[in-house]
């Protein structure tokens, strides 16, 4: 059941899921009506609800009206995470000393919640998302920003489906983002870029490794 706070941002962020963790499989149809009784919600959020899964290429309309998954597989994970690959690690290409400077405590406190998070065993998704945007907007790049925010909806549902696998390892990847940051302070820009690319190759490893995706 759907609870009465953004209705349709819940609506997409269950039916997201569902489709990534193989629930729904490629050709099956999404019916508002259907979806609707199911969920306990007025037709507007659900159709609402649609058409952001459509732009994110997770569902497909058909000239006939019907709306069908799409589909979602392995090599979709490998390609979601290369593409935050070559985006994180093209801003930090960009980032000047003075926006390193201008920006370094929020990076700390980001890290420093995490590990507070981790303290009571938990993983704020949210935090570690907005660490990763603002690398990206550090860049002062507005169109890398843009690409980057069209896909940090379902970067977050993967997390959220491996968060459970990754908890256990949270020391190890807060690290990783305090390395980061170290390796921008000393202008260590090409280490910096490969420590951020080693940190996501191995965070897509848990995403493709997860039991909820392999069940």
């Amino acid at each position: 059941m759907i609870t009465k706070t953004n209705i349709a941002s819940q609506i997409v962020d269950h039916l997201r899921k569902d489709i990534i963790l193989g629930k729904y499989k490629k050709g099956d149809a999404l019916v508002e009506t259907a979806l609707s009784h199911e969920l306990g919600v007025s037709r507007g959020p659900v159709r609402e609800a649609i058409g952001k899964l459509v732009a994110e290429n997770l569902l497909e309309k058909h000239s006939n009206g019907r709306t069908a998954v799409i589909g979602f597989e392995q090599k979709d994970i490998e390609n979601l995470y290369d593409t935050r690959i070559l985006l994180e690690t093209h801003a930090l290409g960009q980032i000047d000393s003075e926006r390193f400077r201008n920006n370094k405590d929020r990076l700390l406190l980001y890290i420093q919640q995490m590990e507070e998070a981790d303290y009571y065993k938990q993983r704020d998704i949210e935090i570690d998302l907005a660490f990763h945007h603002l690398l990206v907007r550090m860049a002062d790049n507005t169109s890398l920003s843009h690409l980057w925010s069209a896909q940090r909806d379902i970067f977050r549902t993967l997390i959220d489906i491996t968060s459970e696998a990754a908890l256990t390892n949270q020391e190890e990847i807060i690290q990783q983002h305090m390395d980061i940051v170290q390796a921008l302070e000393r202008d260590e820009v090409q280490k910096a870029q490969q420590l951020l690319t080693d940190h996501l190759r191995q965070a897509c490893e848990y995403c493709c490794n997860s039991k909820e995706l392999k069940k």
